[in-house]
């Protein structure tokens, strides 16, 4: 692959996760879950920020315009609960929909740490190793993003999704 090919690919998956961390978010606020919706939008202005500084190294260093081609298909918002409206949500449809939100977000964290991981081997095996030490921060970014929804998963389960437990660690 080529540093082009390497970096479109990650400039897809970043257009990909800007469009996750929007339909979480709309997730989120329609469950009435604020910490949840405003932990969404500070990753989308992260992806936000992460893909104007991939496009600018791209540009800086390899002199090269790197734009997203065809990024994922992103449909989490296409669910029969989500026809509804909030206030017509039983209490299991909230917790349903809330651990669908954190599963959606989990498998996304674990298929973007693989892409960037790959990108990361194929810049190193053309010897580009400035390149690779580029992508090593978004490894690491994904990496806490997905240990800290893990980590968040985990409790919620431990409580068998309670929302009187959910709703009242987010107030305050």
């Amino acid at each position: 692959m080529t540093i082009k090919e390497i970096f479109t690919k990650l400039s897809n998956r970043m257009v990909g996760a800007m469009m996750v961390h929007t339909q979480l978010t709309e997730l989120f606020t329609f469950v009435d879950l604020v910490p949840d919706m405003n932990r969404q939008k500070k990753q989308l202005h992260e992806e936000t920020d992460g893909l104007l500084e991939l496009e600018r190294y791209c540009n800086q260093h390899h002199h090269l315009l790197v734009t997203a081609n065809s990024p994922p298909s992103i449909d989490i918002l296409n669910l029969g609960l989500l026809k509804k409206s909030n206030r017509e949500l039983s209490p299991n449809d909230r917790a349903y929909l809330i651990q669908y939100g954190m599963k959606e977000w989990i498998k996304w964290e674990k298929e973007s740490k693989i892409i960037y991981e790959d990108a990361y081997r194929n810049l190193v095996s053309i010897s580009e190793i400035a390149a690779a030490d580029f992508v090593m921060k978004y490894i690491h970014d994904v990496d806490n993003e997905l240990m800290n929804a893990e980590l968040l998963y985990r409790v919620r389960d431990g409580i068998d999704w309670d929302l009187a437990t959910i709703y009242q660690n987010q107030v305050g």
